[in-house]
């Protein structure tokens, strides 16, 4: 990547004279940030613009370049990169579109572009994107004009979109916050955002780094990467969903990301999630800014309306607001004008003229252990108050900064302030307390998952005792998809998680025998492939306390196998001891296109969608994390013994949510695992599974 980032001369192909040509952009960029090394441009006709020769190609430039920046039609780029190749040009930003994103035409392009790639050991960054920026030298290379007001910072960028890339980058200049490095990943032919991301965290320029995504190849690698993070890094990733996964994929070719396993994999990682634009830009004006080590703040105010506003979002956000020391209290109440204030916290310091009892209350605060923050509603100034006022917001920072506490602030009716505290103090400004207080939040949320994720390794991950049985039960025969209950049931049994007793028949004689030794009441089960809902279906009989019930029930569920299933599908009866008692609860885990194996806890029974009370986790998960993924859940917190509650066997439930982990690690030919119910007893030792759906790819 240093390559890419720091080339001594750089190609434009693809400029020509006319002034609607887009590779210009690309020659205005780096003329107006002064690139430091050389500029060769490169077009079908000879000419000049900005004063600089158009060579007819690269063949003919006077000087071998180190990076060519190409932005010329897709159907000519394949030729142009195997031309850089054989000039060994090891470099190449493609910034056309027209490829993958488009239709197969455009794949078939980009499959010679990677032949290309490959025959002569190049890398590229595209096709379909912006290129990159690198201000410390000035390389500049989107076609797009990036603004005259952008200035060099500490925040870098990671962009799958060039348009939402500019966006951001348009407000950061707005906002005063500075630009260091920029790539634009576009269909990510080649160069991806795991490894941009691993080169930044190295990077002495770079200290956060926004990351947009619109699709995720390799989560586990980026999981991987951000873990070894000292920097904060923001991920925005909006194709989570049906709605956005149509205009996604002609975007950018992109496949759409489960967000329920995003933000599982972000909570567990130093990856911290942002949902929009404006949510990173909160978090990027804390840059440089102590962290925030807690949850309790206190907020002060020339306004008792906006006090309030800042109250509510401190709750919404997890925030407490510690009361004040009597000493501050009565501090504040002598010096009141007209003593109408009562102190509390959020401060009122409306009635309050005397800017000299701000600096004392921000000194108090941040000698304060019991507090962890500071959000301050500054102004309104009039014109004989700006330089006390200005003053005193000096003093303020340094107090703040002192005391290695943030300092976040919001400026009333007086806007023009903005400038002067953001520019030249260099303050976190924020236009209102909502965004202020998300900005606590996000440094909140970052240094707390740093300090989680910094604390003693977790106890290793338990092998499978039975892995030769559960290789040869997965092995055995079933076409691929769901295998039929009794095979599931044996490799969860072989995990070393209790089933209730069970036994297979075929017919109703034999479930009347099983039933007669596993002893009444027993529960039936319709079992075939292309079940996946038996209760729906009314493949499940229950309460079954004599052979009579048990045989009439086989008799109804045989006229179920019928109607219900395809013609001539195989099935079977599962006949199974009835459990009573116990909480019900869905243990599971999937196979995530972008995260790799997932494991699930949550409230279970037939109720589980509506009852949506479930936690996931990226694999591998052992038992001490296991622990953690059931404290994330309500039903969780109930079996720990909330409320005095007699508290269930945690220690059986994260062994089976280990075991899970290790089956989808160990067999990757398990897509699927759903175990629902199993059920869980307050106040007694051990689980029973009642039911298993394994969802697995057929034998090769």
């Amino acid at each position: 990547m240093q390559k890419f980032f720091y080339p001594r001369r750089v190609a434009v192909v693809g400029v020509s004279e006319d002034p609607a040509n887009l590779a210009q952009g690309i020659v205005a960029n780096l003329l107006h940030f002064q690139y430091q090394g050389k500029i060769f441009l490169v077009g079908r006709r000879p000419g000049a613009t900005f004063g600089l020769p158009i060579f007819p190609g690269l063949a003919d430039l006077p000087e071998k370049v180190d990076l060519a920046a190409i932005l010329a039609p897709a159907r000519v780029v394949p030729a142009l990169v195997r031309e850089c190749g054989q000039l060994g040009i090891s470099r190449v930003v493609v910034e056309s579109a027209g490829f993958s994103e488009l239709n197969e035409a455009g794949r078939t392009l980009e499959e010679e572009v990677r032949v290309a790639l490959k025959q002569y050991g190049m890398r590229l960054v595209g096709p379909n994107g912006l290129g990159l920026v690198n201000l410390e030298i000035g390389l500049a290379l989107p076609f797009a004009q990036i603004g005259s007001r952008v200035h060099r910072g500490r925040i870098s960028i990671i962009a799958q979109s060039g348009g939402v890339a500019t966006h951001v980058l348009a407000w950061m200049t707005k906002e005063g916050l500075g630009l260091n490095k920029f790539l634009s990943l576009g269909n990510k032919l080649d160069v991806a955002e795991n490894e941009v991301l691993e080169y930044l965290l190295e990077d002495p320029g770079t200290e956060a780094i926004y990351v947009y995504l619109e699709g995720m190849q390799d989560g586990r690698g980026l999981l991987k990467v951000a873990n070894r993070a000292t920097k904060p890094i923001y991920l925005h990733l909006a194709n989570v969903g049906p709605e956005t996964a149509a205009i996604a994929q002609s975007h950018t070719a992109s496949l759409t990301t489960d967000e329920r396993v995003l933000e599982a994999a972000c909570r567990q990682s130093r990856l911290i999630r942002v949902k929009t634009q404006s949510e990173f830009l909160n978090a990027a004006r804390l840059v440089g800014q102590p962290p925030l080590r807690g949850n309790r703040v206190v907020v002060f105010s020339r306004s008792g309306g906006e006090a309030v506003v800042t109250a509510y979002a401190c709750r919404q956000f997890g925030f407490t607001l510690p009361p004040l020391s009597e000493t501050l209290v009565q501090s504040i109440q002598a010096r009141s004008r007209a003593g109408v204030i009562r102190p509390t916290n959020p401060i009122d310091l409306g009635d309050v003229f005397d800017f000299t009892l701000y600096t004392d209350i921000m000194a108090a605060v941040c000698r304060d252990p019991g507090v962890d923050g500071v959000l301050f509603h500054y102004g309104p100034v009039a014109d004989f108050e700006r330089e006390p006022a200005r003053k005193m917001a000096r003093r303020m920072l340094e107090l703040a900064r002192e005391a290695k506490k943030p300092l976040v602030i919001t400026v009333l009716c007086t806007l023009d302030e903005e400038n002067y505290l953001r520019d030249t103090l260099g303050a976190p400004v924020f236009h209102f307390p909502e965004d202020a207080v998300q900005a606590l939040a996000l440094s909140r949320d970052l240094a707390a998952r740093r300090e989680s994720l910094s604390l003693a390794e977790p106890p290793p991950l338990q092998k499978l005792q039975k892995a030769a049985a559960i290789a040869e039960t997965l092995a055995g025969p079933h076409p691929g998809g769901f295998l039929p209950l009794a095979q599931a049931l044996t490799v969860i049994e072989a995990l070393g998680i209790t089933v209730a007793p069970w036994a297979a028949a075929m017919s109703p004689e034999a479930a009347t025998a099983a039933a007669g030794r596993l002893g009444f009441p027993v529960v039936l089960k319709l079992s075939a492939p292309s079940l996946i809902h038996k209760t729906e279906a009314g493949g499940v009989e229950l309460d079954l306390r004599d052979a009579a019930a048990v045989q009439q029930a086989f008799a109804r569920l045989a006229r179920v196998a019928r109607s219900r299933l395809p013609p001539r599908e195989a099935w079977q009866v599962v006949v199974m001891s009835q459990v009573a008692g116990g909480q019900e609860l869905l243990l599971g885990a999937r196979r995530d296109d972008s995260f790799g194996p997932v494991v699930a806890f949550g409230a279970g029974g037939v109720d589980t969608e509506i009852l949506d009370d479930i936690a996931l986790r990226v694999a591998p998960l052992n038992p001490a994390q296991a622990r953690d993924l059931m404290a994330e859940t309500r039903i969780g917190r109930i079996l720990a013994g909330a409320r005095g509650r007699p508290p269930a066997d945690l220690d059986s439930l994260s062994q089976a949510l280990a075991a899970l982990s290790q089956l989808m690690l160990q067999f990757p030919q398990v897509r699927e695992v759903d175990l629902n119910p199993v059920r869980g007893f307050p106040g007694k030792p051990g689980l029973v599974a009642l039911d298993a759906r394994i969802r697995a790819d057929g034998p090769a």
